[in-house]
């Protein structure tokens, strides 16, 4: 390219000032939305762990190809082998994905969340505490619950907010679920061992020696330098059949893998935000049609130009060299503002993501990398559909263009125009359906959940924690005690009696969260232990269904008598009566449930040591649609349980959510109940109080599908409107060049309507054609929509058919525009023009 192809681009500019805003404002809104979810998945991609040399941390799996399962984790004895027999690995650590919920005291009352971890969870990162020191094996000296050291290491934050930064700190004594720990560590600022875990309080370290087959944790591992996890994976393959061999298993074809923890934690939220991406492409494809369309349009207004060139001399290469100088000039224009836009759709993107999402997601810096993306996208997009117009535009024909007059284009050019506003509308088409389902699918999820009467409804949590409610055995299982019936006790009678509380009543976990428990039915043949049935099962107190107004169908409720030494019994819905009992009465029917899971072999469950009779059927509630069919529900009496349970399924009997029916204001009485908490043990707390009406507003569910509708909707609000252009930019076209023809018509006869009928009727066929392509297309998006959230994004005839009618009345009217100046032509003039 020369420099004088630049000069005489710029001169060109001055002629066609419109086409010229419009190409760079359409190539710009396309690379503006493009990159902006290119920042978002380029921060997740490239997020840096803080640690030293990330690159060498890796996770170790065990798969099983035979029996299809993927990622599972592996016990301490285990990686112990491969640590000693490999020669891969230098060390391992251990942590939980996620947090786990605690009461804090000592300093005040909170709900915190720690994160367990073994010995050398923390020191496999390299990080060194801010204060003190991560943990050593002489700390499982002094334990509780049976394998937890008593010392703990608390992050930057908890020291400077609930332990006021005291530089004496280590060595300080806080209470933890009751029980006495020591703060031997603080971890830098922003130390995150999970990336996604915002909120650790603080890291507590189990001794997994003691139950070296327990699989709870992450096993991470630090490669030895040069070893690739490819390396890695075969030689730990080897090393877990044979521990498999040793343990009496066939391997078959189990094995290991072996990934970096970057991609353990990343590749699930970087294969979503792709699909994101994949989406807002579409928005680029669009601006890359209006772009083609309107250089295909000025291609044949310049014919005449090219024509003289070719006849002076230029030859064919030349011309389409001086056109794609153009396009590059214009694709630097549609960068510079498509940059502009991504500072602000980043911004965006900040606002509309939910409350409980990442907080690194919500800083997505411009670096770099989405610079080249930005730039790349731009010139490719514009020399790829520029390239064809290009090509159109260089092939001069003196004597055509003497024929043609300059007007109208060959056939050729106006089906390719045809052919790019099809696509545009079909593409704009597949986005408005996208976001139609997702804001029908919103709007329903809200106004379903929870299926139940909200009015005045208050609801709280409380999770009993210290060995005075549970504490563990040496076989890794939970004692409940006593007192845990006990405490539940005591706070509900004070708590009704607070003025103002109409009834009140306690349950394992709201109906809107689900945790599927398996279960057998007496008298039928006992079912394979992975393939029984499973229902959602709650604790619940005499009151808990009243108080929420779940509606009672068949049978009684329960009820106080439902005590240890009465027969047990259990009320379900009528989504488990329809489908276990179809045809039957269920009442008298017997079921025994399992607290746990005996599927997989690492996951231990305890079954009820007698039968529950089914003695009532209640109404479903409504489930959030993240959940493939409508799950069945067991209630059971909250004093008829197990005392002994499998590692952290003691929470049915130690966590409940407390719901109060009121008469007043229902936030006014948090402080009330608290105290009535407080009153009962000073060690534990009630937290999160919400009226339901914020806790569905404010429920994953209902939060996911309006952060996903919201981003469709700006996906849609995009393409319509760069359909919109599109349409008008090619009937402006029309009209312009076939000036001439509109007034020898119009001399002969024709009445304005008449051409401008027959305008819309030439647009119309492209148009439908494009909305036809696009409902296919939408019909194909809602699958794959339904494929993630199940049942949100069915393909509904009301949306597809809302959206057919806007697209359709919003391209007319696009088209109407230019084409309405055919009531102003007059005759005379046109017959004169050129």
């Amino acid at each position: 390219m020369q420099l004088s192809d630049f000069r005489y681009a710029l001169r060109l500019w001055k002629r066609y000032p419109t086409l010229i805003v419009v190409a760079g404002l359409s190539l710009g809104l396309g690379v503006g939305a493009t990159t902006t979810m290119y920042s978002v998945v380029n921060n997740v991609s490239h997020y840096q762990l803080r640690f030293q040399d990330p690159d060498r941390l890796a996770v170790l799996w065990q798969t099983d190809k035979e029996h299809g399962t993927g990622n599972r984790l592996v016990d301490w004895e285990m990686a112990q082998m491969v640590l000693e027999h490999g020669r891969s690995f230098e060390s391992f650590g251990f942590f939980q994905g996620g947090g786990a919920p605690v009461t804090l005291s000592g300093v005040e009352v909170s709900r915190v969340f720690q994160m367990p971890v073994n010995a050398n969870g923390l020191a496999i990162t390299g990080i060194t505490p801010f204060l003190g020191r991560t943990y050593r094996t002489e700390d499982f000296e002094d334990v509780v619950k049976q394998k937890e050291a008593r010392s703990i290491v608390v992050s930057y934050e908890t020291w400077q907010r609930l332990l006021g930064g005291a530089p004496d700190v280590i060595g300080k004594t806080i209470h933890v679920d009751g029980e006495p720990r020591t703060v031997i560590g603080v971890m830098p600022r922003e130390f995150r061992l999970v990336p996604w875990a915002d909120d650790i309080a603080f890291w507590a370290a189990n001794d997994l020696r003691r139950i070296p087959k327990a699989t709870w944790m992450i096993a991470a591992g630090r490669l030895k330098p040069g070893v690739t996890p490819a390396q890695a994976e075969a030689d730990a393959t080897v090393i877990v059949r044979q521990v498999l061999e040793s343990r009496g298993e066939k391997p078959g074809l189990a094995g290991a893998h072996v990934e970096l923890l970057h991609d353990a934690y990343f590749r699930g939220a970087r294969d979503g935000l792709t699909f994101l991406l994949g989406a807002v492409s579409f928005v680029l494809l669009i601006a890359c049609a209006n772009v083609a369309n309107l250089l295909l349009a000025a291609g044949a207004a310049r014919q005449k130009e090219l024509a003289v060139r070719a006849a002076a001399g230029a030859g064919r290469r030349r011309l389409v060299q001086q056109l794609l100088t153009e396009n590059l000039l214009l694709s630097l224009v549609g960068c510079a503002f498509g940059l502009a836009l991504a500072f602000l759709g980043i911004r965006l993107f900040a606002w509309v993501i939910p409350a409980g999402f990442p907080e690194l997601l919500r800083h997505n810096p411009i670096d770099l990398r989405v610079l080249g993306f930005a730039l790349a996208i731009s010139v490719f997009s514009s020399l790829l559909f520029g390239l064809i117009p290009a090509l159109q535009a260089s092939r001069v024909d003196l004597n055509e263009v003497l024929k043609e007059g300059g007007r109208g284009g060959s056939g050729t050019r106006r089906r390719g125009r045809a052919a790019l506003l099809v696509a545009e509308v079909a593409l704009a088409m597949v986005l408005l359906v996208g976001a139609g389902l997702m804001l029908r699918g919103f709007l329903r999820e809200q106004s379903d959940l929870p299926g139940f009467p909200t009015e005045r409804l208050m609801t709280g949590e409380i999770l009993l924690g210290g060995t005075r409610y549970f504490d563990k055995t040496p076989q890794d299982m939970n004692l409940v005690t006593p007192l845990c019936e006990a405490f539940f006790d005591q706070v509900l009678e004070k708590v009704r009696a607070l003025p103002g509380v109409k009834q009140a009543g306690i349950i394992s976990k709201l109906p809107m969260q689900v945790q599927p428990f398996p279960f057998t039915i007496v008298g039928r043949p006992e079912p394979e232990a992975d393939k029984r049935p499973r229902a959602d099962v709650n604790e619940v107190d005499a009151q808990a269904l009243d108080t929420l107004e779940i509606r009672l169908l068949r049978g009684r409720g329960i009820e106080e008598r439902d005590t240890a030494s009465s027969p047990w019994v259990a009320v379900v819905n009528k989504t488990f009566a329809d489908r276990h009992f179809p045809g039957q009465d269920p009442l008298g029917q017997a079921i025994r449930v399992s607290m746990g899971d005996p599927g997989p072999k690492d996951a231990p469950s305890v079954d009820e040591p007698q039968p529950r009779t089914i003695v009532g059927v209640v109404a479903d509630v409504t489930y959030p649609a993240f959940f493939n069919e409508k799950p069945a529900a067991i209630y059971i009496p909250f004093r008829q349980h197990v005392w002994q349970y499998a590692r952290e399924d003691e929470w049915i009997h130690t966590r409940k959510a407390i719901a109060l029916r009121t008469t007043v204001e229902p936030l006014t009485l948090v402080p009330a109940v608290q105290a009535a908490v407080a009153q009962v043990d000073r060690d534990q707390a009630a937290h999160d109080f919400k009226t339901m009406d914020d806790r569905v507003r404010s429920s994953p569910s209902v939060t996911n599908s309006r952060f996903f509708a919201s981003l469709f909707t700006i996906f849609g609000s995009l393409a319509i409107l760069l359909a919109m252009v599109g349409v008008y930019g090619v009937m402006s076209w029309v009209v312009g060049q076939r000036t001439g023809e509109f007034g020898i018509r119009m001399a002969l006869g024709a009445r304005a309507w008449d051409i401008i009928s027959m305008l819309l009727r030439q647009s119309l066929r492209p148009i439908l054609l494009g909305l036809f392509l696009g409902a296919l297309g939408g019909f194909g998006l809602s699958r794959a929509l339904n494929a993630v959230f199940f049942r949100m994004t069915s393909a509904d005839p009301l949306v597809f058919g809302l959206i057919a009618l806007l697209m359709l009345a919003v391209a007319l009217g696009a088209a109407w525009v230019p084409a309405r100046r055919v009531t102003r032509i007059d005759p005379q003039q046109a017959l004169r023009y050129e």
